[in-house]
């Protein structure tokens, strides 16, 4: 139930707060004062489109809040713990709409998306006006109102879930025969590019390593020069390195021998000499492998152009062509053992499609249920709003071809034939009902329709265009849905305005030191509620017997 509600900066109004009671609460007001104003700030709790043309002219942002109390908490447990909140009694709604259009919501005073607020808020109010009348000559829309009196929401969500595995499964299928389809198109391609770097066979680095032999190769005279000539000077010519060497050694030894203090210098002298003899040797076979055959030399130099040109095919470096190599192989693996994933995959869309079917046709079933159990109460609270030998049937359509038409929905498609006179045929709503019986259809619906109780359910001018009996009748209709649901009646009716219930005249004037024309919702006492009724039955100057008749109205 609505408790609370605070607009502010919106359109017309500026600042107010509503407190809202149980049962009926009555709006009423002169044409143009700004009705569609509350029914805009509460479709803004319902996740309707806030644009900037809604905040007031000269604010920075507009504010709409519902603080609503919730008798059964536990009924809005799941959807509360979507937003990481505990069942509570007492639940915040708010949404804010900013001068260049952008809006936030919070629910619970938690930042929210508009879609999520809009789950709670379809929840906890349910706006009925001209848009909606409208709605019941699409049979999308009466499919919702059968499930809804059906109480098919098991059923509903495993026929969605078993649409989203279907859509899933199919789109992975799908996938895959698509990326198959580019790749073998491509396969003779993928097969030469593979057999060329197979045949080419690189190593990682081969490229670096071989032009580095290469260039040892261009230099290795000059090179064999300088290493002949320091041989030589260690060790191949007479009165060399290595020889003085050990002159000095031997002479260090005598020395030593007379001088303990020397054998250091001993020992410098001989470590020197066996590096140095080392070295010699170790030059000597450097300089004996240095020479490069010219065969070697050509296949090296045949092997870096070879690299060369396919790396400059591709585009490559080398170490991205290896890799190109691996991913080449990869994919023409793939292709081979496609088969096996596509016989999987098509498996498992047959798998998913059957329970879709399967969940389809028990939400069918529920609703061929349904439908008549519908019938019954809509005549019966049809017959006594002005269609005393009205008929009525729910025609719901199975495709032959079911796979063909399932959705998150199921299949079915419904509609609602409708022959308000004797001897009429009957036909759909949306060819047949005139905008008053559209109007007492959709008040039928609420009344037999089982929502949760702490729904309000808000009528915009249900009865525009009714008068006399059918007036008086949807008077009573809503009198009794008053007695167990909270609703909110915007009307131009006196004899609906009549209704027990609180009262709220709203009033559009000339405010503030520049005149600006501002909406205010007045709640009204009794002695009000008698001059409004007068007002709506006798004009703006209503005469006495205006008075007394709206006094009998509200039965004083």
């Amino acid at each position: 139930m609505l408790t609370e509600l605070t607009v502010r900066n919106l359109a017309l109004i500026e600042a107010l707060t509503i407190t809202f009671g149980p049962g009926a609460n009555l709006m009423t007001g002169e044409t143009g004062a700004g009705k569609s104003i509350l029914v805009g700030a509460l479709g803004l709790l319902t996740g309707r489109r806030g644009g900037a043309e809604l905040v007031r002219a000269g604010a920075e942002e507009a504010e709409v809040a519902g603080l609503f109390h919730l008798a059964d908490p536990e009924a809005f447990a799941p959807l509360l713990a979507e937003q990481g909140l505990a069942p509570t009694d007492e639940l915040l709604l708010r949404r804010v709409v900013n001068a260049s259009g952008r809006g936030r919501a919070y629910i619970g005073g938690a930042p929210a998306s508009v879609a999520q607020l809009a789950r709670l808020g379809d929840e906890l109010l349910s706006i009925s006006g001209q848009h909606e009348q409208q709605s019941l000559t699409r049979p999308g829309r009466l499919l919702d109102y059968l499930d809804r009196f059906g109480g098919h929401a098991e059923l509903l969500a495993e026929m969605t879930a078993a649409w989203t595995g279907l859509t899933r499964a199919a789109g992975e299928l799908a996938a895959l025969e698509e990326s198959l389809r580019e790749d073998a198109e491509k396969r003779d391609l993928y097969e030469f590019q593979l057999e060329e770097i197979k045949k080419l066979n690189p190593r990682p680095d081969e490229d670096e390593e071989l032009l580095a032999e290469k260039n040892a190769a261009r230099h290795s005279g000059r090179l064999a020069e300088s290493l002949a000539a320091a041989v030589a000077l260690l060790g191949g010519e007479p009165g060399n390195v290595v020889e003085k060497l050990g002159r000095v050694r031997r002479g260090l030894e005598t020395a030593a021998g007379l001088e303990p203090r020397l054998a250091e210098g001993l020992a410098t002298a001989e470590t020197c000499a066996h590096q140095l003899a080392d070295l010699a040797a170790e030059l000597e076979i450097f300089s004996r492998n240095l020479e490069v055959s010219p065969e070697r030399l050509e296949w090296v130099e045949d092997r870096l152009n070879d690299l060369a040109k396919v790396r400059r095919k591709y585009g490559l470096t080398l170490a991205e062509l290896i890799a190109r190599g691996r991913r080449l192989a990869e994919i023409l693996d793939r292709l081979d053992g496609a088969g096996l994933d596509r016989a999987r995959l098509a498996r498992e869309k047959e798998a998913a499609l059957a329970r879709a079917l399967t969940a389809a046709e028990r939400l069918s079933q529920a609703r061929r249920g349904a439908a008549d159990h519908l019938v019954a109460r809509l005549t019966a609270a049809l017959r006594p709003l002005g269609f005393p030998k009205m008929t009525m049937e729910v025609e719901l359509e199975t495709p032959e071809e079911k796979a063909g038409r399932l959705g998150p929905s199921g299949f079915d498609r419904v509609d609602f034939l409708f022959s308000p006179n004797p001897g009429e045929g009957r036909a759909p709503l949306g060819r047949i009902a005139s905008g008053g019986e559209l109007s007492r259809v959709l008040l039928a619906l609420k009344t037999v329709e089982d929502r949760p109780g702490d729904q309000m359910l808000v009528f915009d001018e249900i009865d525009a265009g009714l008068g006399g009996v059918a007036a008086e009748a949807v008077a009573g209709s809503l009198a009794e849905l008053a007695g167990r649901r909270q609703l909110v009646i915007i009307t131009h009716l006196p004899r609906v305005a009549a209704l027990p219930g609180r009262h709220f005249r709203v009033v559009k004037g000339l405010a503030g030191d520049q005149g600006r024309t501002m909406t205010d919702i007045i709640p009204l006492e009794p002695r009000e509620r008698v001059e409004e009724l007068a007002r709506m039955l006798g004009g703006a100057a209503p005469s006495p017997e205006a008075a007394a008749l709206a006094e009998r109205l509200l039965g004083g």
